[in-house]
């Protein structure tokens, strides 16, 4: 199951915070990357949504982003060479990413952390943890070749 605008804009009435027409233009581009399960960069999204919208500037993307990242709709996958894409996703699902350093293709592995050692790492650091994630750099079978 993909998300859907109707979520996105429930969950920020829910935050108290207005849905924008810069929002819901954003959210629309947002949903539907999300259906292609297309990942994408905030240069992209700002790109793609000043063909229909020029007048929304850059950081009301960077907000924007930062806000679906807040209320957990979007995902951060940082690369190795510092740039970043995100993913949209379901609020409370869960999951990590394998990156290849050449390509940039980005694999969502099912794998996790054991709870058992995130509850030693908090208890041998003295954290307490809210939140972990997990990203892996290497190189895809194709770039190996």
């Amino acid at each position: 199951m993909t998300i859907t605008a109707q979520q996105i804009q429930e969950a920020m009435e829910t935050a108290g915070l207005r849905v924008t027409r810069p929002r819901q233009i954003l959210v629309e581009q947002i949903v539907q990357w999300a259906h292609e399960n297309r990942d994408f960069t905030i240069e992209a999204l700002w790109h793609t949504v000043q063909k229909d919208a020029p007048w929304i500037g850059r950081s009301t993307v960077f907000r924007t982003i930062e806000l679906f990242i807040e209320l957990g709709f979007l995902d951060r996958i940082s690369f190795a060479d510092g740039t970043e894409r995100y993913h949209a996703m379901r609020p409370g699902s869960h999951h990590h990413h394998l990156t290849c350093e050449q390509c940039h293709r980005v694999v969502e592995i099912a794998s996790c952390i054991p709870n058992d050692l995130l509850d030693h790492i908090a208890q041998e650091t003295g954290f307490s943890l809210s939140d972990h994630r997990m990203e892996l750099f290497g190189h895809c079978p194709q770039c190996q070749k």
